[in-house]
């Protein structure tokens, strides 16, 4: 097993191996602290986890963590008239009705990317649109500005509003890491939640910067009776 001893990780083992021979660990550590190169060497052992499972299951976060993510869900609108023609044409392209996209930190712009054709796929709403995307063979149809303004628009709207649902704001966030007499549980938690807006704060970046790009970026988007939804 593995046993904290005088500010280091210590493996115990149960009897004498040959080399080569395959250990099977159990750990059991409550709080690494600011020790990086003992985070690096737990999170090798419990394997590919984002923050929030580290936090639950080890007591820990890792800054530097490149497994970690946030979770996105995307549904069509089922009340939607062609909600079964959209559900064929998601399936098509290795999608769901209900579909979890995975945010990775340091990776948000290629997560906004990935959404988009999915979201752009429940904003069609002329019949003979449809049509021409249940023959066409890939996930990307033509949309005009104004579609892909209202589909950025709520984007940029589900991030914002994720983002205000948390008590504090990144800013007091760093004023409370920097407080050396904050509690080992309180400042794990509060990493944790800094970690998780820095992402949502990147995918909100990346959502601006992409309706800059719009030809006209000041176009009024679209009516959208049958939006898919965000939660």
């Amino acid at each position: 097993m593995l046993t904290a001893a005088d500010g280091a990780v210590q493996l115990v083992v149960d009897r004498p191996y040959k080399a080569g021979e395959s250990i099977v660990v159990w750990y059991d550590i409550c709080f690494i602290g600011h020790n990086s190169e003992a985070a690096q060497l737990v999170l090798s052992w419990c394997g590919p986890q984002p923050n929030s499972k580290l936090l639950i299951n080890y007591g820990f976060v890792d800054e530097d963590n490149s497994y970690d993510r946030l979770v996105v869900e995307a549904a069509l609108n089922t009340e939607d008239p062609q909600y079964q023609d959209k559900r064929m044409v998601a399936q098509r392209n290795g999608k769901l009705s209900v579909q979890v996209f995975h945010v990775y930190a340091g990776r948000e712009k290629e997560a906004v990317a990935d959404m988009l054709p999915y979201l752009r796929l429940g904003y069609v709403s002329d019949t003979s649109e449809m049509q021409s995307v249940i023959s066409s063979l890939g996930p990307v149809c033509a949309v005009s500005s104004c579609m892909e303004r209202a589909v950025l628009d709520q984007l940029a709207d589900y991030f914002t509003r994720r983002l205000a649902g948390y008590p504090t704001t990144l800013s007091e966030d760093e004023s409370l890491l920097a407080d050396s007499n904050l509690k080992p549980k309180k400042r794990v938690a509060t990493q944790l939640v800094r970690l998780e807006k820095k992402m949502l704060h990147a995918c909100l970046q990346a959502t601006a910067d992409l309706i800059n790009e719009i030809p006209d970026h000041t176009v009024s988007p679209c009516p959208a009776p049958y939006a898919p939804l965000l939660k």
